[in-house]
């Protein structure tokens, strides 16, 4: 039953547990709204002193605040078919 939540590392060789696969998914999400929040910032801040903001940062926030929900999603998703499986919550 054991072997059921682990993900194969195919450059060590060695399983990962689901746990880790769930934070690394939740990490990468977290970092993409901060660097799209940044970016964002930065283009207020730009246009707020009255110089024309820079394409890279106009194009971040467009790029990663989708990507971080998807992945937020996708962790969720993930966490509830975990919980359904092991059947934790009921009584």
């Amino acid at each position: 039953m054991e072997g059921q939540n682990r993900i194969t590392d195919r450059t060590e060789g060695r399983a990962l547990s689901a746990t880790r696969v769930d934070t690394t998914i939740v990490v990468a999400a977290v970092a993409a709204a901060a660097i799209g929040a940044l970016g964002l910032i930065g283009v207020l801040g730009q246009a707020w002193m009255g110089q024309t903001p820079s394409s890279l940062l106009t194009y971040l926030p467009m790029i990663l605040v989708p990507i971080a929900i998807i992945l937020a999603c996708v962790a969720m998703i993930r966490a509830a078919m975990r919980r359904r499986q092991t059947g934790v919550g009921h009584r």
